[in-house]
């Protein structure tokens, strides 16, 4: 998944992760929760459990370069996905699960949630798990009297855009999320983005990985 962009109007760089209990048997293939995933599991194993394997990967490359698998889930699977029972558009939105290559260990996911009608519940169940209000926020609004996204082509956006981003510290679970939620009020209906990093704050690759993915602009504890 690219989600290293700095920002969804270029402004900041932008760019969601938690671990999984084992699947029994008799779970449903390709069904899976991401409130079930617990940092540090087989990722593997993970991928067994609900009835794929790395050879799913919908990224393709096997990049030999970094000491870390990404693995994203196929679009073509017909999976069912969700995030604290709130259920993920298998056709349009990108999910990613990243491990280590040598002990497997899983530390991070992300998602980039598409016009997902879900979003608004996404991140209020994300406060309710955490158990308090965001450790940190901060609202851009962008319009044409007072642009400060940028496009693709460097030139000042126009529409009228909020831009939230917000960060909760779940000390029980060791996991930090990061969320940036988009929404263009200018399109009729309105169009929405959430970015949502789930990471291992235990692990050692939360400190690079929020640098990477120029999270730590904003958050960096």
């Amino acid at each position: 998944m690219n989600c290293q962009e700095k920002g969804t109007g270029n402004l900041v760089p932008q760019t969601a992760s938690t671990s999984v209990t084992h699947k029994t048997e008799n779970s449903t293939q390709g069904k899976m929760d991401f409130k079930d995933l617990k940092f540090g599991t087989n990722g593997e194993d993970f991928l067994k459990g609900i009835g794929l394997t790395a050879n799913d990967n919908a990224s393709g490359d096997f990049n030999t370069s970094v000491n870390y698998v990404e693995f994203q889930f196929p679009k073509d699977k017909n999976l069912n996905l969700s995030l604290f029972n709130n259920t993920l558009q298998s056709a349009t939105d990108d999910v990613s699960v990243f491990y280590s290559k040598n002990d497997k260990k899983v530390w991070c996911y992300e998602m980039v949630l598409q016009n997902n009608p879900n979003t608004d519940a996404i991140l209020s169940a994300i406060e309710k798990k955490t158990g308090h209000k965001a450790d940190f926020s901060d609202k851009k609004v962008n319009t044409k009297e007072r642009p400060i996204f940028l496009d693709e082509n460097g030139e000042f956006k126009t529409d009228h855009i909020e831009e939230t981003i917000q960060v909760w510290e779940d000390k029980e679970a060791k996991t930090t999320f990061f969320t940036i939620h988009t929404v263009n009020l200018s399109k009729k209906p309105n169009e929405n983005t959430l970015k949502i990093f789930a990471l291992d704050k235990t692990s050692p690759k939360y400190k690079e990985w929020i640098s990477y993915r120029s999270l730590d602009m904003f958050y960096n504890k």
